[in-house]
Protein backbone atom coordinates (compact mmCIF):
# COMPACT_ATOMS: atom_id res chain seq x y z
CA UNK A 1 0.00 0.00 0.00
CA UNK A 2 1.50 3.40 -0.71
CA UNK A 3 -0.42 6.61 1.06
CA UNK A 4 0.32 9.74 -0.99
CA UNK A 5 -0.61 13.00 1.02
CA UNK A 6 -0.91 16.17 -0.66
CA UNK A 7 -1.36 19.77 0.72
CA UNK A 8 -4.27 22.03 -0.59
CA UNK A 9 -1.98 24.82 -0.90
CA UNK A 10 0.74 23.28 -2.84
CA UNK A 11 2.05 23.84 -6.31
CA UNK A 12 3.01 20.28 -6.64
CA UNK A 13 -0.19 19.22 -5.48
CA UNK A 14 -2.11 18.23 -8.60
CA UNK A 15 1.23 16.09 -9.64
CA UNK A 16 1.26 14.37 -6.40
CA UNK A 17 -2.45 13.66 -7.04
CA UNK A 18 -2.31 12.56 -10.88
CA UNK A 19 0.71 9.91 -9.18
CA UNK A 20 -1.86 8.54 -7.27
CA UNK A 21 -4.10 8.16 -9.56
CA UNK A 22 -1.72 6.08 -12.04
CA UNK A 23 -0.52 3.81 -8.92
CA UNK A 24 -4.31 2.58 -8.64
CA UNK A 25 -4.68 2.32 -12.60
CA UNK A 26 -1.40 0.25 -12.24
CA UNK A 27 -3.27 -1.78 -9.77
CA UNK A 28 -1.14 -0.12 -6.68
CA UNK A 29 -2.99 -0.14 -3.45
CA UNK A 30 -3.65 3.29 -2.93
CA UNK A 31 -4.45 5.32 0.23
CA UNK A 32 -4.80 9.03 -1.57
CA UNK A 33 -5.05 12.61 1.33
CA UNK A 34 -5.12 15.94 0.59
CA UNK A 35 -4.69 17.76 3.47
CA UNK A 36 -6.96 21.29 3.62
CA UNK A 37 -5.23 24.53 4.14
CA UNK A 38 -1.86 22.89 4.02
CA UNK A 39 1.02 24.37 2.04
CA UNK A 40 4.24 22.66 0.89
CA UNK A 41 6.35 21.67 2.82
CA UNK A 42 3.58 21.11 6.14
CA UNK A 43 5.56 17.77 7.11
CA UNK A 44 9.16 19.17 7.08
CA UNK A 45 8.08 22.26 8.49
CA UNK A 46 6.61 20.71 11.58
CA UNK A 47 4.76 23.64 12.49
CA UNK A 48 2.66 21.93 15.72
CA UNK A 49 1.36 25.37 16.97
CA UNK A 50 -1.12 25.36 13.89
CA UNK A 51 -3.88 22.99 14.62
CA UNK A 52 -4.37 21.71 10.99
CA UNK A 53 -1.05 21.31 10.94
CA UNK A 54 -0.37 19.16 13.84
CA UNK A 55 -3.81 17.26 13.16
CA UNK A 56 -2.18 16.67 9.72
CA UNK A 57 0.98 15.06 11.44
CA UNK A 58 -1.15 13.20 13.46
CA UNK A 59 -3.07 11.45 10.98
CA UNK A 60 0.20 10.96 8.88
CA UNK A 61 2.17 9.16 11.54
CA UNK A 62 -0.52 6.89 12.30
CA UNK A 63 -0.67 5.98 8.29
CA UNK A 64 2.89 5.12 8.77
CA UNK A 65 2.53 3.22 11.74
CA UNK A 66 -0.05 1.19 9.51
CA UNK A 67 2.25 0.54 6.80
CA UNK A 68 4.95 -0.15 8.97
CA UNK A 69 5.16 -4.01 9.68
CA UNK A 70 5.96 -4.65 13.06
CA UNK A 71 8.57 -7.03 14.51
CA UNK A 72 7.11 -10.22 16.20
CA UNK A 73 8.09 -9.82 20.36
CA UNK A 74 9.72 -12.61 21.23
CA UNK A 75 9.48 -14.41 24.42
CA UNK A 76 12.14 -12.60 26.85
CA UNK A 77 15.17 -15.19 27.80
Amino acid sequence: MTQPVTAEHDALRDEGEAYAARLAVAGVPVRQRREPGLPHGFVQGMDLTDPAAAAAHERLFADLRDLVPRAPVLPAG
